[in-house]
């Protein structure tokens, strides 16, 4: 079965380049990003793009140069990011949690001739370049004496004139390199133009309006938090970008800018949540709440809608390898009344298609789980300097494997099961850690939980449940598994049990179920 999203239309596209521009013309002075250190309006971000692009051409550097970023979410990373596309340059945004040799290694693979570095990552940035034969020229992004970003952004003079080409590269996003060392994903001014200009062909986006504010503290080197960040400056709203995404600090956020719109992990809606419950200021006055990585379950969606009144809810389901979605779960589909459908990850945006397929790469029919591979105009031109990985993952058809597993039923509503390589197989059984730990974390003793296989000498694999705890709460294995009971059958539930102080995330928040893997294998 092939599922094929609504038509896609590109009349009237913008491309990101003149994101700055349009809102410059159509709301003069109106604020663009409000950061941690300073605001940049509309014009001062086209005008300090201009300025970045003019100060890269006076560096004689090649078209493509490589231009790394590392540094916590800051507005000053925008204008470097239009003004790379301006001067024909590559962004190369690093994750900034990244150990000295991590660091090194996205230098020297992207071949990086400028890197933009913050104050506090500079000591790492230069040890990482010392490392290497030719290192990047290196500028700061703040500085009391000599060159640095903000000088060059505010100070420096305007772009030299350059031949704009829609289809070179102008992003290198690195995957998270669970699987190996990080690989560049290169994406194309077009391709990302495309996957912003999608959502807004979507009715669900008609009553955002300037008056919206935007909330964003996901990390920009992540392809979520630049894609959300770029969303906002679209349509010309007000963005609000923290380095901060501590639950208290996005509920002051929110509170102190009116914040409207906000994307977040369910793991930190749930933290909002239980503030707002505890504490004894009112709800901010939010209109959406956008989130991605996992379904939300029943009872937390119920919680929500009892304290932010009026606010809707819409999932995402994406990754970087496609600049963005493939899939969106609607405010209108998230009725406590359809318990099923709010396991689901939301129906094709415009412009995808997908299939469902077995082992052997044959399509499934509906409510048959298998891999999930998807087409589209947006997809990645391949990794960097990696055909063989390229050619893993992308068919000569267009097709991308995604790696994940999943079904879809008669509606074409997706439904994520894992990971294919997640699955646990005890048995004989076939055991998807995602419907084991939406079942467990319905618990009120648990905060938060991470299912993975572990060696048993009867069984092949034995479910495995880690988990942490809400305060003062406590459980034991046999507590769990009678809970669990009636809610998943029998062969799936937990037959071991780990209790932790903290499970690791990623820097967007999401549970990293192979680090919590690599530790129980050490155990």
């Amino acid at each position: 079965m092939r599922l094929q999203g609504p038509a896609l239309s590109l009349d009237g596209m913008v491309f990101i380049n003149d994101y700055p521009k349009l809102a410059e013309l159509r709301y003069p002075g109106r604020t663009a990003i409000v950061g941690d250190t300073g605001a940049l309006t509309y014009r001062e971000l086209d005008e300090a793009s201009d300025r970045f692009a003019g100060w890269l051409r006076a560096q004689d550097l090649p078209v493509g140069a490589r231009v790394s970023y590392l540094g916590k979410n800051s507005e000053l990373m925008f204008p470097v990011f239009f003004g790379c596309i301006r001067a024909g340059a590559v962004l190369v945004p690093i994750n900034w949690r990244f150990a000295v040799p991590e660091i090194e290694h996205v230098l020297a693979d992207s071949e990086s001739q400028v890197l933009v570095v913050s104050p506090e990552f500079a000591d790492a940035a230069r040890s990482a370049c010392a490392r290497l034969a030719r290192p990047p020229r290196l500028l700061v992004t703040e500085g009391a004496s000599g060159e640095s970003l903000r000088a060059v952004l505010f100070e420096g003079p305007g772009p030299a004139p350059w031949p704009f080409n829609p289809d070179a590269v102008c992003l290198q996003l690195y995957t998270s390199g669970t699987t190996g060392q990080p690989k560049g994903v290169l994406e194309t001014h077009r391709k990302l133009s495309i996957a912003r200009w999608m959502e807004v062909g979507s009715p669900h986006w008609a009553d955002w309006h300037g008056g919206d504010v935007l909330l964003s503290a996901m990390p920009n080197f992540h392809s979520g938090g630049l894609s959300w960040m770029l969303i906002g400056l679209l349509r010309s709203v007000t963005c609000i970008l923290t380095a901060d995404p501590s639950p208290a600090n996005l509920l002051a956020l929110s509170r102190k800018h009116a914040v409207t719109r906000t994307f977040v992990v369910p793991a930190v809606i749930r933290t909002l949540v239980e503030m707002v419950e505890a504490g004894t200021e009112p709800a901010p006055p939010l209109k959406t709440i956008f989130y991605g990585a996992a379904p939300m379950d029943v009872p937390l969606i119920q919680r929500c809608q009892t304290l932010f009144p009026g606010c809707m809810f819409a999932q995402y389901y994406g990754m970087t390898e496609v600049a963005g979605s493939v899939t969106f779960f609607p405010p209108s589909e998230h009725r406590i009344d359809r318990p099923e459908r709010l396991r689901s990850v939301g129906a094709l945006l415009p412009g995808f298609e997908m299939e469902i397929r077995d082992p052997q790469g044959r399509p499934l029919e509906a409510m048959q789980p298998g891999e999930i591979y998807v087409r589209t105009p947006t997809l990645m031109l391949g990794y960097w300097q990696q055909p063989g990985a390229t050619a893993e993952v992308i068919d000569p058809d267009g097709w991308y494997r995604t790696g994940d597993g999943g079904y879809a039923d008669a509606d074409g509503y997706l439904f994520l099961t894992d990971r294919v390589r997640d699955m646990i197989i005890s048995g004989g059984e076939n055991i998807y850690p995602v419907e084991v730990e939406q079942a467990l974390r319905q618990h009120p003793a648990v905060q938060e939980v991470v299912v993975v296989g572990a060696k048993d000498e009867r069984w092949g694999e034995a479910v495995c449940a880690v988990i942490e705890l809400r305060s003062g709460q406590n459980v034991t294995l046999d507590e769990l598994r009678e809970f669990a009971r009636e809610r998943i059958a029998g062969f799936k539930l937990p037959r071991q049990l780990r209790v932790v102080d903290q499970l690791p995330r990623t820097a967007t928040g999401k549970l990293q179920r192979g680090a919590v893997r690599t530790s129980l294998a050490r155990a």
